[in-house]
Order: structure tokens, then sequence, then C-alpha cells
């Protein structure tokens, strides 16, 4: 039996997203950040874009959530000019220390859209801690969602969600409208129950124990993991790694019972 706690008081600083939907995760990220938890939330998305919501002033905790130029993960790397340029432009017009930020990536394991996956699994090995990585020029986790963020979506409302299986994203999203599942029901009782998900997942995958700093390796294990189902089924087990973010800025804590 576990315990799991939101932490709304939280400071967590300045937080970067970047993300590849320019609907879907822009929602999801501003109910979380501005209805459930209460933070200042700004975006600029790929056609420059701006909003700001829930604005709070002298604040020392908000986020920014930004696309990259494509929907693809390999517009991640940070050789890529126009992330490169999107974050200038954030310290430059709207005074956000992209340097001094907690960043994490959130992208889809869809084999229609992402489909390198050894692209894929350096970039888990090499984005593995929000705030500082070795051997890349800027910070950031990389948080995956199989086959895409509906996978969070699910696991709010579904019972043993890691038992169902699709293809793609457009399939899950298909099944989601069927039974009525739908983002904007998302609240404070189904967040915590998408943390349970996770973890009860985490656990039939054989992760019962992962080091937040170092997210890397149980990461690239779930990869592993899921691509070899893959291999054999055509299909991927539902899982989102985004509650990852929320534990590692300290919004979620989660207590074992001894």
């Amino acid at each position: 039996m576990r315990t799991i706690i939101l932490n709304k008081e939280k400071n967590i600083g300045k937080v970067l997203l970047v993300v590849e939907g320019l609907k879907t995760e822009f929602y999801l990220i501003h109910k979380l950040f501005t209805q459930i938890f209460d933070y200042q939330y700004e975006s600029l998305n790929r056609m420059l874009k701006y909003k700001k919501s829930n604005s709070k002033e002298g604040i020392e905790s908000s986020v920014f959530v930004i696309n990259t130029e494509e929907s693809a993960i390999s517009f991640i790397d940070d050789s890529n000019d126009f992330l490169n340029n999107m974050f200038e432009t954030l310290i430059e017009e709207y005074s956000f220390p992209v340097d001094r930020a907690a960043i994490f990536y959130i992208f889809d394991r869809d084999v229609d859209s992402n489909k390198d996956s050894e692209l894929i699994a350096n970039l888990i090995q090499t984005l593995s801690n929000s705030r500082e990585n070795e051997g890349f020029t800027r910070q950031g986790m990389l948080l995956i969602s199989y086959p895409c963020i509906e996978s969070f979506v699910a696991s709010g409302f579904i019972e043993n969600t890691h038992e169902l299986e699709f293809k793609t994203g457009a399939e899950l999203k298909r099944f989601l409208n069927e039974q009525k599942v739908l983002q904007n029901k998302i609240e404070e009782d189904s967040l915590v129950r998408a943390v349970d998900e996770m973890e009860r997942a985490l656990e039939l995958l054989g992760i019962s124990d992962y080091d937040l700093d170092h997210f890397s390796v149980a990461n690239l294990q779930i990869f592993n993991l899921q691509e070899g189902y893959f291999s054999i089924k055509g299909r991927y087990k539902l899982l989102s790694l985004l509650c990852i973010m929320l534990l590692d800025l300290g919004l979620i804590q989660i207590i074992e019972a001894e």
C-alpha cells in the first residue's frame, strides 16, 4: 500500500518543458500546473504564438512550455538551430533563465512519428537529469509516453492501464474517445491514480526503484523492455512517464507502507 501526497506549496523554481505536439501537451501541462497546482504558466509554440496565464507577481516558481521545430524527437538535438533560437528568445524577450531552469523533454514513442530507436536510446542516456547533464550542452530529462501522451490521460481513469496495448497514438486516441475518457476531466484524484498506475506499471516491468538524479538507467531499461515487447507483439503496453517530472520537481511524494 502506498500513499501519494501532492505538495502544492512547493517552490519548484523555473521549469521549462519542450514538447512536440501543438495541442494535447500544452493543454495537459496548463491544466496540471494552473488548476491542480497553482503556478504561473507561459507558452511559446513553433508558430511563435505566446500565451501567459495564472500570472503571479514577484514569483520564484513558474512553468514555460515550448515546441520543437517539428513533431519529431530528432529535433531536440543540441545542435538544432530552431531550438537554440527558441532558448535565446526565452532569455532575451521573456526574461526566462533557461540556463537555471529544470528542463523536461516530453515525447511520444509512436512508431509513425519517432522511428529511430537508436537515436531515442542515445538521447535517453544523455538527457538523464533535469538540471545538469555531462557531455551535453544543456540540461534536461527525456520522458517518453508509450505510445503517446494520452497514456497519461488513460492512467488517470482506467485501472491496470499497463495491461492495455496499442500500436500507435491514433489507435489509443480513438479508444479513449469511445470510452469517453477525456483530458478535461483530469482532477486531483485522477492525477493521484495516474501516479499509482505508473508505479504499478514500473513494478511489473521489474523496476521497483529508480534514481531521479540519474534517471537514464531506469529510463533506458523501460525503453528496451517496451521495444522488445513491440518487436514481438507489434504493440506497446500503455505507460506514460509524465508523472516522473512531478516527482522530480517534488510536487508529488510517494510514501510506501512498511
